[in-house]
């Protein structure tokens, strides 16, 4: 596959081709190039800056994202939700030379806008325009997404055009989009499969369809507006999967296929998948956001006790590396692709996560910091961090970045977070132990101060209350597995 120019590729298709879905009205690629021509005319002259759009679902949203990149600018892209602290130390860091909204500014627009200066563009209200495009060429960079951070800050993960283009027609041949084929437009603009199921769909010739904001998180909901819509292709998280089968009561989801990322993919999940809609076919999506995926896997009837994260997306290369590098059939999985990430934001390649495999050739490499094994059939499985960090609905999370968090509330003296799985192996929650400072610890307190830097990501916590210094192991770290034992 040609790396290309995404804007570019997206014109390729049928004008008047059903290019979005909302609200029950067809928009075409004209309709959409229309607004977004005015939207790169209103950005004339920010080639190579970032751009963030803060734009609620609908025909608006998706020309934004088009109008950024046909101006040569690269995307940071808001929900319309709460975005707490963490919304603006991403555009602290970030910086965006634009925002774009629909109507009027909210608390995080506005606050950006007293803090820079920078006057939001309401995409609602703009003439037509004709301005010369840029030139924008494949290793420009596209977006730039947000992962968690051990610093208890953000990481920007910039991506260029070659690696969304790549990866999105890569998409959207594997999963069979093309030209009458709807996609359901679930994942939250923060989590940046949103902008690779996105981009897929429009390239492709499919139809987009955005999930509205009141139907994404009700399973009932969704299931019926899955029907209605007649939703050919959906990406989604294991556990809200699950809750799909549970509320489907049996009944057959209402779909071609279903793609499952963001967490690892239960047996006894996939056997209700296959039990219950036959005709719904399986896969299992695996990557960091660093290289925007990394391994896909058809689910076969098979009965297998582990669902395999299966073999290398095409332009990607996946080795089993132990910690003096030499490879193997277990270890941890290491990247080698063009399509690794330019580098964070902050730091760019300097960081050990970018450290080139002795002997291999300079990269790009990306050790993700996940263990893998291959089994004999030559296919990948998860097995698990060698970090803190884990994944709940999806969103990859720091347990050190929480921690960070919670110990800046002054009532709390010492804290540790560890991640609680549940049966199934899904991290659901995390358990915060914690040394209080006052002798009736404020635990809606410390929850409502979690909540605020992580905006709507909600994270399931409970509190545990741990008197005088949290256990220690001989070299002074936090024991674990104490601390497990006094729940």
């Amino acid at each position: 596959m040609t790396a290309e120019v995404v804007h570019q590729l997206v014109r390729q298709r049928g004008a008047e081709d059903a290019a979005l879905l909302w609200e029950s009205q067809e928009f075409t690629g004209h309709d959409l190039q229309d607004r977004a021509s005015r939207i790169a005319g209103a950005l004339a002259g920010l080639a190579g800056r970032p751009v963030a759009v803060r734009v609620p679902p609908g025909p608006d949203r998706y020309a934004a994202l088009l109008g950024v990149l046909s101006a040569g600018a690269h995307l940071v892209w808001f929900g319309t939700g709460a975005a707490g602290e963490r919304g603006r130390m991403i555009l602290d860091d970030v910086r965006p030379a634009a925002v774009l909204i629909a109507g009027e500014p909210d608390d995080l627009v506005a606050w950006y806008t007293e803090h820079s200066g920078v006057i939001p563009v309401d995409v609602t209200d703009l003439p037509a325009a004709s301005a010369a495009e840029p030139e924008v060429r494949p290793h420009d960079w596209a977006y730039i997404a947000h992962t968690s951070g051990s610093t208890g800050r953000p990481k920007g993960v910039p991506q260029t055009h070659a690696a969304l283009a790549q990866f999105g027609l890569w998409f959207a041949e594997a999963f069979g989009l093309a030209a009458g084929v709807r996609v359901a437009q679930w994942v939250h603009p923060e989590h940046d499969p949103a902008i690779c199921e996105t981009f897929a769909a429009l390239m492709s010739g499919a139809t987009l369809c955005p999930v509205p904001s009141k139907i994404r998180a009700h399973p009932g909901w969704m299931l019926d507006w899955l029907d209605g819509e007649r939703i050919d292709v959906f990406q989604t998280v294991p556990s809200f999967a699950r809750e799909l089968v549970r509320e489907s009561d049996g009944r057959p989801l209402p779909l071609r296929r279903l793609v499952l990322m963001g967490e690892a993919v239960p047996p006894d999940l996939v056997a209700a998948l296959h039990a219950t809609s036959p005709d719904t076919e399986l896969y299992n999506l695996y990557g960091p956001t660093e290289t925007v995926a990394a391994t896909w896997h058809h689910i076969q009837r098979d009965g297998s006790t582990a669902i395999p994260i299966g073999q290398a997306i095409p332009g990607r290369e996946v080795l089993l590396l132990d910690d003096a590098d030499a490879e193997g059939d277990e270890g941890e999985m290491v990247v080698l692709s063009p399509y690794v990430t330019p580098g964070y934001l902050l730091g760019g390649r300097d960081h050990p996560a970018f450290r080139p495999v002795a002997g291999r050739g300079p990269g790009p490499w990306y050790r993700t910091g996940d263990l893998g094994r291959r089994r004999p059939d030559g296919l990948l499985e998860f097995r698990g961090r060698r970090d803190q960090q884990v994944k709940i609905q999806g969103h990859r999370i720091e347990l050190a970045e929480v921690e960070a968090l919670l110990g800046t509330h002054p009532s709390v003296a010492e804290c540790a977070v560890l991640a609680a799985p549940a049966d199934d192996g899904i991290v659901k929650a995390l358990v915060a132990y914690v040394v209080s400072r006052e002798a009736e610890p404020p635990q809606r307190q410390w929850r409502a101060h979690v909540r605020q830097r992580f905006g709507d990501v909600l994270l399931p916590m409970t509190f545990r209350i741990v008197p005088d210094a949290l256990p220690r192991t001989a070299t002074g770290k936090v024991d674990g597995r104490r601390l497990q034992d006094l729940s």
